[in-house]
């Protein structure tokens, strides 16, 4: 390679597949990709003990960039060790649960490294669902008035109609773990590649050097893409582009 490549994918809709699975057959190609030199990179709005037992340890990635861009860990000596995070202050944490009303409110997780939980410190996102997804928009509005310091952001995935709120700290989103993990690896922007299908894929998708959204990625994500799949996250989509 004349230069450093990027290869960034997010999980679900995209790099696993109807089982909430990696095939083998992505597994050994990025394996492989991997060993040539590739930086390989998991951005998923997931924690990352979620991410790890959705891709078997994901032995083939090198970075996982979790909770949609809030920490990033590094594989290290076989082990994920976090190089860094954006945590949530436990006081607007607080507050926001006091927010819940069973009424409009299916749930509202306090996201770490490796629990959804409502009592833990190291808070790098807050999730919020609710009964209706006019819930979502209002309590959006709500959150954003009340929560300036918070990014509150709509999220779907392209599997289902259902939408919820992710907050993070300002600033927060996948692209800015993935420049983040661009500039330990000293690699520039036009050298990253990025495949995604939700809501909260589109920042990266616009923003890295080439985005790639999934065939059967929202309309949204496609109309920001470069590029878009021939084939499905069932149909090993990722590797079925970069072949």
């Amino acid at each position: 390679m004349n230069a450093r490549k990027l290869i960034v994918m997010d999980l679900d809709g995209t790099l696993l597949n109807e089982e909430g699975i990696v095939t083998q057959k992505t597994k050994k190609y990025l394996g492989k990709l991997k060993k040539e030199g590739y930086v390989i990179a998991i951005a998923t709005g997931r924690i990352l003990k979620s991410a790890l037992i959705a891709t078997d340890g994901a032995e083939f990635a090198n970075y996982i960039v979790a909770d949609a861009g809030a920490a990033v860990y590094k594989m290290q000596a076989d082990n994920w060790e976090e190089v860094d995070a954006d945590l949530i202050s436990r006081k607007i944490a607080e507050e926001i649960i006091s927010e819940f009303d069973d009424e409009k409110f299916r749930y509202i997780d306090l996201c770490s490294k490796d629990y959804i939980v409502r009592n833990i410190h190291k808070i790098t996102h807050i999730s919020a669902g609710f009964w209706k997804n006019d819930f979502v928009k209002e309590y959006q509005k709500i959150f954003t008035k009340k929560y300036p310091e918070l990014d509150i952001k709509i999220m779907q995935d392209s599997f289902d109609d259902v939408q919820w709120l992710e907050l993070f700290n300002k600033g927060v989103e996948k692209y800015s773990g993935i420049n983040k993990v661009a500039q330990m690896e000293n690699i520039k922007n036009e050298n990253i590649i990025a495949f995604g299908d939700g809501l909260n894929d589109i920042d990266m998708i616009e923003k890295c050097g080439i985005g790639v959204a999934m065939k059967n990625a929202l309309i949204d994500v496609k109309e920001k893409a470069n590029f878009i799949t021939d084939k499905t996250n069932l149909e090993d989509g990722i590797i079925d582009f970069l072949q």
